[in-house]
């Protein structure tokens, strides 16, 4: 399967890619376990993708940019947890702190 249709089939919105934050290295450790019947909970695939990026303990940009793809997710109960994590990070600054309360 292809990025573009895994990305699809769980759901991602596309600015995923357009962010650059669904680069391949996440795609390809996806798609790797990935078994019919998992896009029944594609929500369990985002969450990871949030947090693959949150353990990487990325800069304030990359925080923003997590934030504005948590407020256009799908599951928003999940969303709302990722900006939790996202609000406990070390970069998490006074910028990221405005875009979460924003949601």
């Amino acid at each position: 399967m292809n990025k573009k249709a895994f990305m699809e089939l769980m759901q991602f919105p596309p600015q995923w890619e357009t962010l650059q934050m669904y680069p391949n290295a996440l795609f390809e450790a996806q798609v790797s376990s990935y078994e019919p019947g998992n896009e029944l909970g594609s929500e369990h695939d985002r969450n990871g993708a949030f947090h693959w990026w949150l353990r990487k303990n990325p800069d304030s940009d990359c925080l923003l940019k997590l934030v504005a793809l948590s407020k256009i997710d799908p599951d928003q109960i999940m969303a709302a947890d990722v900006r939790d994590y996202i609000r406990q990070s070390g970069q998490c600054n006074s910028a990221v702190i405005r875009a979460l309360d924003d949601c």
